[in-house]
């Protein structure tokens, strides 16, 4: 089975496991969220550890209703997550969004202009043995630093890809205008 084949295959079991929840590429409908409000608790967490990581989030979002945030932070890396189920751990199935920061890196996808001349790069939906969310990533002060959502534009045949992409670059956008939180 090809890969594109495989994608098609998983994406509605995604979208079935989500039932009765918005998704992030229906975003006319979804409801809009304030990341920074549900993540707000975990922030200040993530900066206890993070070895001087500045968090960059996006105000707001359309996520749908999450039920349960997450958080990691190591020397020079954080991790913030917004899902559907706890224990969620990055799981496709439950996974809203994920925010990183991680000193080093580098950006992969197709080139976008993001807010103040920064260049970053978004990426839809990447499959092999399973699908990886979309994402986009820019690097700033040295930080590569990562938004990623599901389920994707894969589950959503009516949303454009361009529209898709917007969402993303939106997202990078509010978090960089925003700076470190």
């Amino acid at each position: 089975m090809s890969v594109s084949a495989r994608c098609r295959a998983v994406a509605p079991l995604v979208a079935l496991a989500m039932a009765g929840c918005a998704t992030v590429a229906g975003a006319a409908s979804t409801p809009t969220v304030s990341v920074v409000h549900l993540l707000r608790s975990r922030i200040g967490l993530v900066k206890q550890h993070d070895g001087g990581v500045p968090v960059l989030l996006p105000t707001t979002m359309p996520l749908g209703s999450p039920d349960y945030t997450a958080s990691s932070a190591s020397r020079g890396s954080y991790r913030l997550e917004i899902d559907g189920a706890e224990p969620c751990n990055g799981a496709n199935v439950c996974l809203y969004a994920l925010f990183t920061g991680v000193r080093g890196g580098r950006r992969h996808g197709s080139a976008v202009e993001l807010a103040h001349g920064i260049h970053g790069s978004v990426a839809g939906i990447q499959c092999g043995a399973a699908c990886s969310p979309a994402s986009i990533d820019w690097i700033e002060r040295g930080v590569l630093y990562t938004i990623e959502a599901n389920p994707s534009i894969e589950s959503q045949p009516n949303v454009s890809a361009k529209a898709f992409d917007k969402i993303f670059v939106d997202a990078a956008n509010q978090a960089i205008d925003a700076g470190p939180r």
